[in-house]
């Protein structure tokens, strides 16, 4: 005789499994942001505002599949990562921010310019075998007295390349020799975290950037005000010594050795020449400037870079860093080979090659002092 309790049990085994079976492996890490690494070059406006998070912002969740052959599923959810990148960016802009239990309450306040009510609009990823690629979008609606006045939507984006397994393996087997070609490396939750939590900065970045050329917004604010300590001439320039901070053509050049070995030749033919030059490479420049030179706003154009350097709180800051000049630079270096010659030897036939390898470089020097450029 069955037991019916035996028989539930059973069934609720067997479903669970076959649940098991159907879902596939979800991987996932905790998303944060060290807020502590970036102290954005951006004004403030000496005015009191209000950031309300809508109760569904937290319930944001993200799937991703990989399309490598591993098969693996990755969740996300950004809202944790976006509020402490707000928290900087709103406390960076703002001289007050007011975080609000509900709308109505920074509604009814006086003394708030606006309330800033930020939304998660899509986080797209693209892990194909060549590489890591994450995009995210918001939406952020603003508020007063009179109620909703202006929508703004903004983006962020980054990237890595993947990592290839080792050259393709042969495998014997009873039919004969199998040749099992190779594939990327499975990506690791903290690596696609790592991916996602820079579109989240990248995202942010344009927000503290582009936020003046909201004019519905800064039409409700006094005037912008440098926020930061006074600058203080650096030892740097009473010895003599000029600082120079170089920003290459592209913003990410480890991803293109051609242009990280150009930038350490420029590098090395300034120290050779005994020129009293500190150089500043890009690495060190672009946490310097956040938000400036993140990917979004990277400066792929001369002109782009003049505006960049004539921002105030830019400026304060190379200053504070003792940087009077910025090289812009750019180019390419190409390799002609050419045949070398023959020799006949009791040994057999020994030769050589040689080859022409020439650079061009374009360079643009820009005084810090007025943004312009001094020569090129």
């Amino acid at each position: 005789m069955f037991n019916l309790h035996n028989r539930t049990f059973l069934a609720i085994v067997i479903v669970l499994l076959v649940l098991a079976g159907c879902t596939p492996a979800v991987q996932t890490t905790p998303m944060a942001i060290d807020k502590g690494r970036y102290e954005p070059a951006v004004e403030h406006y000496p005015a009191s505002v209000g950031v309300y998070f809508p109760d569904d912002f937290f319930d944001n969740n993200f799937y991703h599949e990989t399309n490598d052959g591993h098969e693996h599923t990755f969740h996300n959810n950004p809202a944790d990562a976006t509020r402490q990148a707000l928290t900087l960016a709103f406390e960076t802009t703002f001289a007050q921010v007011r975080y609000l239990d509900t709308l109505q309450e920074g509604l009814d306040a006086a003394d708030l310019a606006f309330v800033i009510v930020p939304n998660i609009v899509s986080m797209v990823a693209d892990l194909a075998p060549e590489v890591i690629a994450v995009m995210v979008a918001y939406q952020f609606d603003f508020f007063a007295e009179s109620g909703h006045f202006h929508s703004w939507r903004i983006s962020g984006i980054d990237s890595v390349n993947r990592p290839q397994m080792q050259s393709a393996q042969t495998i014997q087997t009873i039919n004969g020799p199998v040749i099992r070609e190779s594939r990327p490396r499975a990506i690791s939750p903290e690596k696609f975290d790592a991916v996602a939590k820079r579109a989240v900065w990248d995202a942010i970045s344009v927000l503290l950037t582009e936020f003046d050329q909201q004019r519905p917004l800064t039409d409700m604010l006094p005037a912008p005000a440098v926020k930061g300590k006074a600058i203080e001439l650096s030892s740097q320039l009473t010895t003599g010594q000029v600082t120079l901070a170089m920003v290459g053509p592209i913003f990410d050049q480890a991803q293109v050795q051609e242009k990280q070995r150009l930038e350490a030749c420029l590098i090395e033919e300034i120290n050779d020449n005994g020129l009293s030059l500190q150089t500043v490479p890009q690495n060190d420049l672009r946490d310097q400037l956040y938000p400036w030179f993140s990917r979004n706003n990277y400066p792929r154009h001369l002109n782009e870079l003049e505006l960049i350097i004539q921002e105030p709180a830019v400026k304060e800051r190379l200053q504070g860093m003792g940087v009077q000049y910025v090289l812009k630079w750019d180019g390419e270096t190409t390799l002609s080979a050419s045949e070398g010659q023959l020799y006949m030897t009791p040994y057999g036939i020994l030769g050589y090659e040689s080859a022409d390898k020439t650079s061009v470089v374009r360079a643009d020097l820009l005084a810090v002092e007025d943004g312009r450029v001094v020569t090129s």
